[in-house]
């Protein structure tokens, strides 16, 4: 059984205590405080329960006052659970003389009347702890939730039996102290508890670091499929800009004007230039890329330009009047009939 607190407990603190004129060893011991009580059979317990005192219940003035009068022990809790008339000579060793509130803590003023065992507990400083037996009038089955967490049962009608000077309290808040400084004493269920716990954040960090190295590859695996689908698309870019210009200017040789035109218009029409008697109005990009390559093909012709036509030949006589010029000139330089 553990009690859950959410105070923090200073175990080094100096209780109360003192010798009277006797000899006796009077100790103010906190011996509970309200909680939850958790109960496992997997720790050695008679039943697994999560069971919650209230303050309510722990501070109740008849709960309280079945503690007055109860002996103490310094053994382990007497099998059966009670101190009776039967074992009480074996293992009485003092009586709680009082019962009442300090704080959160519920504490028994004993006074311990053996003589060994006070100088059992003067000598041996992990004799610091405290338990107290007691039985309740029920143990209702309810399930809530309280400041200290979720319960399943109630504790009801507290009833003391005895209280026991042990060394390692399964209440670690039930503890006094006879020295003005006392080293902790070592509880081993909370130190098995504590490395389950820190083993768990362990497991749990390197699981937070494998996932976050898989993010991380991930993430450079993603930065350098960025990097090549950029250097793609930069390249398939100047590869269209290239193609875009070598259109133009073909387009531009066969007469088209393809400032107005997009690049679908301008492919078109340059199919159209090449092949006039091609239907190309139910042709998809594919069909248009292919019409196109085989256009590109075909070079533009040249600008036919006309040569002019050379003078008139003058056929006018010498004498100015119509006539052959050409026999007129025969007979200027060879002579004949007519000739001058």
């Amino acid at each position: 059984m553990k009690l859950q607190h959410d105070t923090e407990i200073n175990i080094d603190a100096v209780r109360d205590w003192s010798v009277t004129d006797e000899g006796w060893l009077q100790i103010d011991i906190p011996v509970r405080r309200a909680g939850i009580l958790s109960y496992d059979t997997g720790k050695g317990d008679a039943f697994s329960a999560k069971e919650y005192l209230s303050e309510d219940e722990l501070f109740n003035a008849d709960s309280m006052k079945t503690l007055i009068g109860k002996p103490v022990a310094m053994t382990p809790h007497p099998k059966g659970g009670k101190v009776t008339a039967k074992n009480y000579r074996a293992l009485n060793v003092g009586t709680v003389i009082d019962a009442f509130r300090r704080g959160d803590d519920l504490v028994a003023r004993s006074l311990v009347q053996d003589e060994n065992a006070i100088k059992l507990i003067l000598n041996d400083k992990s004799l610091r702890g405290a338990s107290a037996g007691y039985q309740c009038d029920s143990k209702p089955k309810v399930t809530g939730t309280s400041k200290w967490g979720d319960y399943d049962t109630l504790q009801k009608g507290a009833k003391y039996n005895h209280l026991i000077i042990c060394r390692n309290p399964r209440n670690s808040n039930a503890r006094f102290n006879l020295d003005e400084i006392m080293t902790k004493e070592v509880n081993v269920d909370e130190l098995q508890e504590q490395v389950t716990t820190l083993t768990k954040s362990r497991d749990d960090l390197q699981k937070q670091v494998g996932n976050l190295n898989g993010e991380l590859l991930a993430a450079n695996k993603k930065i350098v499929n960025l990097d090549s689908q950029n250097s793609d698309s930069y390249a398939r870019g100047v590869k269209d800009g290239e193609a875009r210009q070598q259109l133009n200017e073909h387009a531009k040789a066969l007469g088209i004007n393809v400032d107005s035109l997009d690049i679908k218009l301008v492919k078109l029409a340059v199919i159209k230039k090449a092949t006039p008697d091609v239907n190309t109005d139910s042709w998809d990009d594919a069909q248009i890329d292919v019409g196109l390559q085989m256009a590109m093909a075909v070079k533009p012709a040249k600008e036919f330009k006309q040569n002019p036509r050379r003078p008139a030949t003058n056929n006018d006589s010498a004498d100015g009047q119509n006539g052959d010029g050409h026999d007129d000139y025969q007979k200027r330089v060879f002579g004949g009939a007519n000739a001058n």
